[in-house]
């Protein structure tokens, strides 16, 4: 049985108001932040949700950054090949006309000048940047200039010329994640876009012995093949055709030798990775097959007896212009012209990937757009606060506390007294 004392009934009083004003200083801090929920224990399923929709729409904003970002410089690219389109169109013309044979050599030499600053506007469309400073065709690596030109003596220049280009940059364009789980290159490496033949790699290795001696593994192209112990050279072609990698593997009928060649026009990277079979180190496949020389860099490695072909569209445009210098119609109509198409041929194909990889990150962007609104709705309906119906509550608030203020003021001056009459 409690006790009746005036005590008691100050501690009840006491208690209710402080119960009041905390709830009154609550709904204060809410309408202050302008959050439904201010910890978590206000309503648990809620903001388990809301941590959710706030993860989901910060994703969404990260796409949406990336979407733009690779928008930007694939649009910078595709400006950059078309006009690699146009120089290599001009080439094209100045080879059906030196291949004339009614222009003297004088006027070759003059076609093979304006050859020679056509090469330079290609170098620097190459080594174009983008507004951030990065190289737009150096694939992973960005601040690494792409083409390093050589510049050297020709015949019939009579100075100083570039006599080759080398790509000493990236070769896998890094890639972006644009939608969960889709990603996208963010750049191409130059080796695939400024290059014009289908590169040959052929050894003068026979073969038709060859086993590996255990277990190893190759790269071509950056796609591993493994090998193992006792294949011999067709199984190893078999294998390397079902790679997936943009190569051609066959044998050599005449010399039974391995030979490679591009299915796309780029320059190709191969390579004998270093592996470990039970503390020892696996058997160099490609350097025993005469492909590679076992030493060097890609594609600084390649055997010197292994024969191989196939140039980038800087290598053509050079051979253009030397055969014009030598007043060679033959050549300038025959590999040179039939160099220059390829070359265009494979700039029209970049043009066209690089193109349709814009329209789609267009439609990314496009769906972006209606799905971050939707997401931001449905984190909004579990955290943001409904100001008319706060300012309601606590009105009611505040008038209960004044009543109950009001009440205990009219109560407390009675003493024990009072109750005991």
């Amino acid at each position: 049985m409690r006790r009746v004392s005036t005590d008691l009934m100050n501690n009840d009083m006491q208690f209710w108001l402080r119960r009041g004003e905390r709830d009154m200083a609550s709904l204060e801090a809410r309408m202050a932040t302008q959050k439904k929920i201010e910890k978590l224990r206000d309503d648990p399923l809620g903001a388990a949700r809301a941590v959710r929709y706030d993860s989901a729409v910060e994703r969404l904003k990260q796409y949406e950054a990336n979407v733009g970002a690779a928008s930007d410089q694939t649009k910078l690219a595709e400006g950059y090949v078309r006009s690699a389109v146009d120089i290599t169109q001009r080439l094209r013309e100045i080879a059906v006309q030196g291949a004339n044979g009614i222009y003297t050599k004088d006027d070759q030499k003059a076609m093979a000048v304006e050859v020679g600053e056509l090469i330079n506007e290609l170098v620097s469309l190459g080594n174009s940047r983008g507004p951030d400073g990065t190289y737009l065709f150096s694939g992973e690596a960005s601040q690494t200039e792409p083409f390093r030109v050589i510049r050297g003596t020709a015949p019939g220049a009579g100075e100083t010329v570039t006599t080759g280009v080398q790509y000493v940059a990236g070769w896998r364009g890094p890639e972006v994640e644009v939608s969960e789980g889709a990603t996208l290159p963010l750049r191409q490496p130059g080796s695939e876009v400024f290059w014009a033949e289908r590169q040959q790699v052929i050894s003068s290795f026979d073969a038709r012995d060859w086993r590996a001696t255990s277990d190893s593994s190759i790269a071509i192209d950056g796609i591993r093949i493994d090998i193992k112990a006792g294949d011999t050279v067709q199984a190893l072609a078999a294998k390397i055709n079902d790679s997936g990698a943009s190569v051609k593997a066959s044998i050599d009928p005449r010399r039974f030798s391995l030979a490679l060649e591009a299915t796309l026009p780029h320059q190709l990277r191969l390579e004998d990775l270093a592996t470990t079979t039970a503390g020892a180190t696996g058997s160099a496949a490609l350097a025993q097959l005469g492909i590679l020389s076992g030493t060097g860099r890609p594609p600084d490695n390649l055997a010197p007896s292994a024969r191989s072909s196939g140039g980038s569209l800087f290598d053509v445009a050079i051979r253009l212009r030397d055969s014009l210098n030598r007043g060679d119609i033959i050549d300038t109509g025959g590999l040179a012209l039939a160099g220059i198409d390829a070359g265009l041929e494979n700039l029209n194909r970049r043009v066209t990937e690089i193109g349709a990889r814009s329209e789609r990150l267009d439609f990314i962007a496009s769906r972006l757009n209606k799905e971050i609104p939707d997401a931001t709705r449905m984190l909004a309906s579990e955290t943001d606060l409904d100001v008319t119906q706060a300012v309601t509550d606590y009105r009611m608030l505040e008038y209960a506390h004044r009543a109950s203020l009001g009440f205990a003021g009219r109560l407390f001056p009675q003493t024990l007294l009072d109750f005991l009459r």
